[in-house]
């Protein structure tokens, strides 16, 4: 929750200062991060869960990939370098909020 609060707030006001599509291929990228994530969260604490937690690692990561595809298809004039810092911070923020909290 919180990373998708920060993505959009960098996003808002990196928006501000580049414009709207450099916010938007932010939040686009971020996006392409958090939704495997989310449901990386929802299968490993379903009570069916029946899959080693490598292979939903692998498949979070697999579906990062497909979605960054989609992205770039559907979009191609999308600025990469905006696409991937948005999802670097979707990646990277919990890790660094986690090590900050211990």
């Amino acid at each position: 929750m919180v990373t998708g609060v920060s993505v959009v707030a960098v996003a808002a006001i990196t928006g501000f200062f580049r414009g709207f599509h450099t916010s938007l291929d932010m939040l686009l990228g971020g996006v392409c991060v958090l939704l495997p994530t989310f449901w990386l969260v929802l299968s490993l604490t379903s009570a069916r869960s029946a899959l080693s937690p490598i292979w939903f690692g692998l498949a979070r990561y697999g579906l990062a990939a497909t979605f960054f595809g989609v992205l770039f298809a559907l979009r191609p004039e999308s600025e990469p370098v905006a696409v991937m810092s948005g999802s670097a911070m979707a990646l990277l923020l919990p890790s660094a909020l986690a090590a900050r909290h211990r």
